[in-house]
């Protein structure tokens, strides 16, 4: 399958997820009604969580520095902050672009090899943000598993078990790679080599390069720091949630807590695991059917609710991120390839 196929193909699956999920969250709803409780809502709550949200950015960048610090001398957090906002907005219109361009921005800035940066990302996707998922997840699976079977009955945990065993291999493979590198060697020796030399020596000279940017794991003195971060980050993430149910009239019926914000929080993030650009559709179809099913919020008043927690969230990335990439590209234009980009930041 060529390059131009596979893009095809891609594309046409993520077009059919936006297509789909949005059709479910949009049958059988009354326009009129939905616009409606869109233009009556209580926007001074939905500006309230705004800088919650953007505390909860910066506090991603701030945790990223930390990470880098054992291996990249003073990085800057404004820099940082910056490739994060581009990275969040790129995620918006590109399902995981984000993920290569804001290690590309970063690299570039201060001038720190991309692989190390890469690998930095690797630590931070599969190991501190893939656990803080799991302990979210988890913890709703375990105290509102009634109100998971209510909403969702076809989601078992045997299909939780398996989510759970991908991410543990991936944050086992980590590990290894960072504290056995001798064992890497050699299970790349047994499992690649065997069968293409040619591959063997590309993984080895990734696992090689992505050594350096594993660093922070060996660094025990960082784990609390990177700890408190990583709470803070996600009860960013978890707090405009909450803030923004008041917007509703929903809210002064039902009376919702932290814990249905938490339920909500964990179902939608359940939508960044798609290829959905932003999750659009598959979190709205996610949030609705839950907050219809669970509470007996009407689907219009549901969605509206879920438009605006996720409008909202896509509008701050795109200012921000938007202001911040015509300010990086001003400065100098981005290369062309990675292995420019690589030789640019390798000095």
């Amino acid at each position: 399958m060529n390059i131009r196929i596979k893009h095809i193909f891609r594309i046409t699956i993520t077009l059919a997820i936006v297509i789909g999920s949005s059709y479910i969250a949009l049958r059988n709803i009354n326009l009129d009604i939905l616009i409606s409780t869109l233009l009556n809502a209580h926007y001074e709550w939905v500006v309230l969580s705004i800088p919650v949200m953007l505390v909860s950015h910066w506090l991603r960048a701030l945790r990223w520095k930390t990470m880098l610090s054992p291996v990249v001398e003073k990085p800057s957090i404004l820099n940082m902050f910056s490739a994060v906002m581009i990275g969040y907005a790129v995620n918006n219109v590109i399902p995981k672009g984000g993920e290569l361009m804001r290690p590309i921005i970063y690299a570039r800035r201060d001038k720190v090899p991309l692989s190390t940066v890469m690998a930095s990302m690797i630590v931070e996707r599969f190991f501190f943000d893939a656990i803080m998922v799991l302990l979210f997840i988890a913890g709703v699976f375990i105290f509102q598993r009634a109100d998971i079977e209510k909403a969702f009955p076809w989601f078992s945990w045997g299909q939780m078990l398996s989510v759970i065993g991908v991410l543990s291999s991936i944050i086992i493979l980590i590990l290894i790679i960072a504290f056995f590198p001798s064992l890497t060697d050699w299970l790349l020796k047994v499992t690649i080599r065997p069968f293409s030399k040619k591959l063997y020596e590309r993984v080895h000279t990734l696992t090689d390069t992505f050594e350096h940017g594993f660093e922070v794991i060996k660094t025990p003195s960082q784990y609390l720091r990177l700890t408190l971060e990583s709470f803070g980050i996600w009860l960013g993430y978890l707090f405009p949630m909450w803030i923004m149910m008041y917007s509703f009239d929903f809210q002064s019926r039902l009376n919702l807590d932290i814990i249905d914000a938490t339920f909500l929080f964990s179902v939608g993030t359940l939508s960044q695991f798609t290829p959905a650009p932003g999750g659009i559709g598959v979190y709205h179809s996610l949030i609705q059917t839950s907050m219809v099913r669970i509470f007996g919020i009407m689907p219009e008043e549901a969605l509206a609710y879920a438009t605006l927690t996720h409008g909202i969230n896509l509008i701050v990335c795109f200012i921000i991120g938007g202001a911040f990439f015509i300010y990086e590209n001003r400065i100098e234009p981005l290369p062309k390839d990675l292995d420019e980009i690589e030789k640019e930041t390798l000095g």
